[in-house]
């Protein structure tokens, strides 16, 4: 029986792909991990996120999390399709742990993506209030209008 390891990838796209050409990027590098013997855990698209230093003369990038669990040499494939890809940017491979059962992990991984999920929403709503917030103490400026001292 061989070894697997649990690792992530994360990479980092060109801002201007259209959706389709970004699933068609996650799906080519979901089958390497799959015909390499490796599990994909979790896929996530994080996005278009403003970058830390310029890359290429861009200011953004589209991010892509890969969580998955595969054999050593997964690595090597996955990293080659990786740099061959023009469209990436950046990526990032860390071997999160060694010698795991995919399916323990995979419950693991699904909790680990419950928990973002949430903290996500709930950032979100209370950035929605903090928007709300500004809104209305706007409107009340609006209301009371130039104060004079006549």
């Amino acid at each position: 029986m061989t070894i697997l390891n649990e690792y992530e990838t994360t990479y980092v796209a060109r801002p201007d792909l259209t959706d389709e050409q970004m699933t068609a990027l996650t799906t080519k590098f979901e089958e390497v991990v799959a015909t390499g013997g490796g599990t994909i855990l979790v896929a996530e698209d994080w996005g278009k996120r403003k970058l830390a230093y310029l890359m290429g003369k861009q200011t953004r990038g589209h991010y892509i999390y890969l969580n998955y669990c595969g054999p050593a040499p997964i690595i090597f494939e996955l990293e080659r399709k990786l740099r061959l890809e023009e469209d990436l940017m950046r990526f990032l491979t860390v071997k999160i742990e060694a010698d795991v059962v995919p399916e323990e992990r995979k419950l693991v991984a699904e909790e680990r993506k419950r928990l973002r999920q949430e903290r996500m929403a709930a950032l979100k709503a209370e950035e929605e209030a903090e928007a709300r917030y500004r809104a209305e103490a706007e409107e009340e400026d609006g209301e009371l209008g130039p104060e004079s001292d006549e």
